[in-house]
Protein backbone atom coordinates (compact mmCIF):
# COMPACT_ATOMS: atom_id res chain seq x y z
CA UNK A 1 0.00 0.00 0.00
CA UNK A 2 1.53 3.53 -0.94
CA UNK A 3 1.13 5.95 1.80
CA UNK A 4 -0.45 9.40 0.65
CA UNK A 5 1.71 12.05 1.35
CA UNK A 6 0.47 15.12 3.00
CA UNK A 7 2.67 17.77 1.90
CA UNK A 8 5.22 17.94 -1.03
CA UNK A 9 8.04 17.61 1.14
CA UNK A 10 7.28 14.26 2.25
CA UNK A 11 5.77 13.33 -1.24
CA UNK A 12 9.54 13.87 -2.17
CA UNK A 13 11.02 11.72 0.88
CA UNK A 14 8.40 8.79 0.17
CA UNK A 15 9.74 9.23 -3.48
CA UNK A 16 12.83 8.93 -2.87
CA UNK A 17 12.75 5.63 -0.59
CA UNK A 18 10.38 3.90 -3.18
CA UNK A 19 13.14 5.02 -5.60
CA UNK A 20 15.93 3.71 -3.99
CA UNK A 21 14.05 0.33 -3.15
CA UNK A 22 13.48 0.17 -6.81
CA UNK A 23 9.56 -0.02 -6.98
CA UNK A 24 8.45 1.76 -10.12
CA UNK A 25 4.57 1.17 -9.06
CA UNK A 26 5.65 3.13 -5.35
CA UNK A 27 7.09 6.03 -7.72
CA UNK A 28 4.22 6.09 -10.30
CA UNK A 29 1.70 6.59 -7.53
CA UNK A 30 3.39 9.73 -6.44
CA UNK A 31 3.00 11.37 -10.03
CA UNK A 32 -0.71 12.31 -11.43
CA UNK A 33 -1.74 10.79 -14.32
CA UNK A 34 -0.93 13.18 -17.40
CA UNK A 35 2.12 14.07 -15.21
CA UNK A 36 4.76 15.37 -17.30
CA UNK A 37 8.47 15.13 -16.48
CA UNK A 38 11.80 16.04 -18.43
CA UNK A 39 13.77 12.98 -18.71
CA UNK A 40 16.98 13.98 -20.23
CA UNK A 41 16.92 17.62 -21.61
CA UNK A 42 15.08 17.89 -23.94
CA UNK A 43 13.52 14.88 -23.85
CA UNK A 44 9.50 15.45 -22.06
CA UNK A 45 7.83 12.58 -21.11
CA UNK A 46 4.36 13.19 -20.48
CA UNK A 47 1.67 10.46 -18.62
CA UNK A 48 2.27 7.28 -16.72
CA UNK A 49 2.75 4.97 -19.60
CA UNK A 50 5.55 7.09 -20.59
CA UNK A 51 6.99 7.63 -16.77
CA UNK A 52 6.51 3.83 -16.05
CA UNK A 53 8.89 3.22 -19.11
CA UNK A 54 11.56 5.82 -18.18
CA UNK A 55 11.31 4.59 -14.76
CA UNK A 56 11.63 0.92 -15.17
CA UNK A 57 15.10 2.21 -17.21
CA UNK A 58 16.22 4.23 -14.15
CA UNK A 59 15.63 1.80 -11.28
CA UNK A 60 17.79 -0.73 -13.21
CA UNK A 61 20.67 0.90 -12.67
CA UNK A 62 20.18 0.90 -9.01
CA UNK A 63 21.52 4.58 -8.11
CA UNK A 64 20.05 6.27 -5.05
CA UNK A 65 18.70 9.49 -4.92
CA UNK A 66 19.37 12.18 -2.02
CA UNK A 67 18.01 15.06 -1.06
CA UNK A 68 20.69 17.95 0.03
CA UNK A 69 18.59 20.84 0.34
CA UNK A 70 14.79 21.59 -0.52
CA UNK A 71 12.68 24.96 -0.17
CA UNK A 72 8.67 24.58 -1.13
CA UNK A 73 7.06 27.72 -2.29
CA UNK A 74 2.95 27.52 -1.77
CA UNK A 75 -0.28 28.74 -2.86
CA UNK A 76 -3.66 27.37 -3.60
CA UNK A 77 -3.27 23.83 -3.20
CA UNK A 78 0.14 24.18 -6.30
CA UNK A 79 3.45 24.08 -4.86
CA UNK A 80 7.19 24.94 -6.46
CA UNK A 81 9.31 22.56 -4.97
CA UNK A 82 13.04 23.37 -5.43
CA UNK A 83 15.59 21.16 -4.60
CA UNK A 84 19.20 20.84 -4.52
CA UNK A 85 19.63 16.70 -5.08
CA UNK A 86 22.59 13.97 -5.74
CA UNK A 87 21.86 10.66 -7.81
CA UNK A 88 24.61 8.39 -6.36
CA UNK A 89 26.18 5.35 -8.41
CA UNK A 90 25.02 1.79 -7.44
CA UNK A 91 28.71 0.75 -6.57
CA UNK A 92 29.60 4.18 -4.51
CA UNK A 93 30.92 4.17 -1.23
CA UNK A 94 27.66 5.42 0.73
CA UNK A 95 29.36 8.74 1.69
CA UNK A 96 29.85 9.61 -1.84
CA UNK A 97 28.44 12.47 -2.95
CA UNK A 98 27.18 11.01 -6.61
CA UNK A 99 26.36 13.75 -9.37
CA UNK A 100 24.22 16.86 -8.03
CA UNK A 101 20.99 18.66 -9.59
CA UNK A 102 19.08 21.57 -9.28
CA UNK A 103 15.94 20.57 -9.55
CA UNK A 104 11.99 22.15 -10.20
CA UNK A 105 8.87 20.25 -9.74
CA UNK A 106 5.24 21.37 -9.26
CA UNK A 107 2.72 19.39 -7.36
CA UNK A 108 -0.69 19.84 -6.75
CA UNK A 109 -3.03 18.72 -3.97
CA UNK A 110 -5.78 15.95 -4.24
CA UNK A 111 -9.09 15.90 -3.77
CA UNK A 112 -8.45 13.81 -0.80
CA UNK A 113 -5.53 16.12 0.94
CA UNK A 114 -2.80 14.11 -0.40
CA UNK A 115 -0.33 15.58 -2.94
CA UNK A 116 1.07 14.78 -6.25
CA UNK A 117 3.60 15.60 -8.78
CA UNK A 118 2.21 17.84 -11.95
CA UNK A 119 5.80 18.44 -13.57
CA UNK A 120 8.69 17.15 -12.51
CA UNK A 121 12.25 18.95 -13.72
CA UNK A 122 14.94 16.75 -12.28
CA UNK A 123 17.94 19.04 -14.25
CA UNK A 124 16.28 22.55 -13.59
CA UNK A 125 18.22 25.30 -15.27
CA UNK A 126 19.74 22.86 -17.58
CA UNK A 127 16.46 21.93 -19.10
CA UNK A 128 17.15 25.48 -20.54
CA UNK A 129 19.85 24.30 -22.52
CA UNK A 130 18.28 22.04 -24.47
CA UNK A 131 15.45 24.18 -24.74
CA UNK A 132 13.87 25.56 -28.49
CA UNK A 133 14.70 29.52 -28.26
CA UNK A 134 11.26 31.71 -28.80
CA UNK A 135 11.51 33.94 -32.30
CA UNK A 136 13.04 37.27 -31.35
CA UNK A 137 10.38 39.90 -32.63
CA UNK A 138 11.65 43.16 -33.19
CA UNK A 139 10.03 46.12 -31.54
CA UNK A 140 8.54 48.45 -33.63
Amino acid sequence: MITPADHPEHVVELLDHAFNRGDVEAVLAFYEEAATVVATPPNILRGKTQLRSFFKTALLSGSRAKQLKVRVIETDGIALFLSHWSLVPKDAAPEAAGQVFFATTVFRKQSNGSWKVLIDNPFGSAALESAERPPVHPQT
